[in-house]
């Protein structure tokens, strides 16, 4: 018989893949395409670009309590219902985003973007554990993981140019058509589960996975390392800006090498995670990532330099990012849809985190603050991690959900 953490039904593991990979990509820039839109969105709607970024802020709180909240309804009920009104939403509250005649209309389509959001990420990773074997999840997970460094890399440029020659409309429009055709291959490409359905109690399945110390362990290792890469992807540019007086287009090669950088890590997190001693070599990458870390937000004489230690420091940390959700993965069993949301919800958590640190620190003191932020996150994703393996907290949740199956 199969143990809870086998699969029990076969999938064509390319499509599936390509299928849930695309549809991660299209969630995410739908999530993240504003910023090179909020002047064009702010003009046409007569009001500031501040006023028009709290789309961004509203969308992220929304998606964290929501990835927070979905975990025990897609266990409960399956993942394939979850991730289909998910995308759906997504694209729905795109199309809604691009017909919107004023900001407050535009703030409701976002939250719902926010809450469409908080669904899919989650339960991809979640559906990843039901139906690929062991040895290609943490292949799986990592195909979800680098989704946001691609996005950035390609979806966010695509959208800007879509804007330049058409309109911001016209690219809220494109995402949302994307996003259906998405949720179209859903449908089509996603298995099932034929289990029977279980009577859904919210709290009691969160406790249920709160009862372990493993699900706290992963949640703030991954708020810290989560919380280094916002501080990077929100302040690493404007420090550019500022230091070398570099023009937006001027901008755009930067930020995509170091966007680069942080996919290759994210990925890099899926060949680490077939390592029996995965943990342990995210726990040294971290250490050493304060090197690079340091730097970040210090120099000041060289363009090229400060991206290339960015981006290293980038590389040596997203493993750890993507390794965390192949241990919820693995250990959650029956309950890995709640334990991945709690994952997923805490790592938007540390935009706010990141978001409010770092605009003290360069409010009160400068951009070289950054850095120190940087390398106490390092340093506490290090020691969460040391804890982690020392208890083996992971065996305990691991062996209970097994026979609970």
């Amino acid at each position: 018989m199969p143990t809870s953490s086998e699969p029990t039904h076969p999938v064509n593991t390319p499509l599936f893949l390509i299928t849930i990979g695309g549809t991660v990509f299209a969630v995410l820039t739908a999530l993240s395409m504003l910023g090179p839109l909020l002047v064009a969105m702010s003009h046409d709607w007569h009001t500031t670009v501040p006023a028009v970024a709290q789309l961004v802020t509203s969308a992220a709180v929304a998606w964290a309590v929501t990835a927070i909240v979905v975990g025990p309804f897609s266990d409960a009920y399956g993942r394939k219902p979850v991730l289909l009104v998910g995308t759906l939403l997504v694209g729905l509250a795109s199309i809604g985003t691009a017909l919107a005649p004023n900001l407050p209309s535009a703030a409701v389509f976002r939250i719902l973007s926010g809450i469409g959001g908080g669904m899919v990420p989650p339960t991809c990773i979640a559906l990843l554990g039901d139906f690929l074997p062991a040895e290609k999840r943490a292949l799986g997970v990592a195909v979800v993981t680098t989704q946001p460094g691609l996005s950035s890399v390609l979806g966010v440029p695509f959208v800007t140019l879509i804007a330049a020659y058409a309109g911001w409309r016209a690219a809220f429009l494109a995402v949302g058509a994307a996003l259906l055709f998405c949720t179209l291959l859903v449908f089509l490409h996603t298995p099932e589960r034929n289990a029977q359905r279980k009577l859904l109690v919210l709290g009691s399945r969160l406790r249920q996975v709160g009862r372990f110390s493993v699900t706290w362990l992963l949640a703030f290792t991954n708020l810290t390392v989560r919380t280094a890469y916002g501080l990077i992807m929100t302040f690493f540019p404007p420090f550019l800006q500022v230091t070398y007086q570099l023009s937006t287009a001027e901008l755009a090669l930067p930020v995509s090498i170091v966007a680069l950088g942080t996919t290759c890590g994210l990925f890099l997190g899926g060949k680490i995670g077939k390592s029996q001693w995965r943990l342990s070599i995210a726990a040294v990458t971290a250490l050493i990532a304060t090197l690079p870390g340091m730097a970040a937000f210090f120099l000041d004489d060289s363009l090229w330099l400060s991206v290339a230690v960015t981006s290293v420091f980038m590389l040596l940390t997203m493993p750890l990012a993507t390794l965390l959700f192949v241990v919820g993965v693995e250990v959650g069993g029956t309950a890995r849809g709640t334990l991945t949301g709690v994952l997923s919800g805490s790592g938007y958590a540390s935009y706010a985190v990141g978001a409010a640190i770092g605009g003290l620190a360069v409010a009160h003191i400068g951009y070289a603050a950054l850095s120190y932020a940087l390398i106490a996150s390092t340093l506490g994703s290090s020691l969460l991690l040391t804890l982690l393996i020392q208890t083996r907290a992971a065996d305990r949740a691991r062996a209970y959900f097994r026979q609970t199956q």
